[in-house]
Parts: structure tokens; C-alpha cells; sequence
């Protein structure tokens, strides 16, 4: 298989052409997993930080749902 300088396939022997800089740039924005990795990783450590106090809201919620004749 004929590859062009920048390692990608090329069919006729030509190289390929990339796309223009912006797009480039905005396709690796788009695709590169280091957002999401820091969006997941605040929000577990703010899940972590806060897991006290909303294991007892949930635990006193439920005991006041139970006590208030609903059940």
C-alpha cells in the first residue's frame, strides 16, 4: 500500500491532503477525551466530598416519607 509523508494512505501515490488548520483543530477539541475525563473526575470528587451529607438527606427523607403515613 503507497502511504503519503504524513503516513496516511494515499490511492493515487499523491499525498493526502489534511484538512485546513481550524478544522483539524476543532476536530481534535471535539474528539480528544481530556474534557470529559477532567468533567468526570470533578464530579467524583465533589460526589466523594459531599457523600455524607446526601447519604442523610436521602436517609431522612425516606424516614419522613415512611413516618408521614404514606407508605
Amino acid at each position: 500500500m503507497n502511504t503519503s509523508e504524513s503516513g496516511r494512505p494515499a490511492e493515487s501515490g499523491r499525498p493526502v491532503a489534511w484538512p485546513p488548520g481550524r478544522a483539524r483543530g476543532v476536530r481534535t477539541l471535539l474528539t480528544d477525551p481530556a474534557l470529559p475525563v477532567a468533567v468526570l473526575g470533578t464530579t467524583a470528587i465533589a460526589t466523594a466530598l459531599y457523600a455524607p451529607m446526601l447519604t442523610w438527606a436521602i436517609t431522612g427523607g425516606l424516614a419522613g416519607y415512611s413516618l408521614s403515613g404514606s407508605v
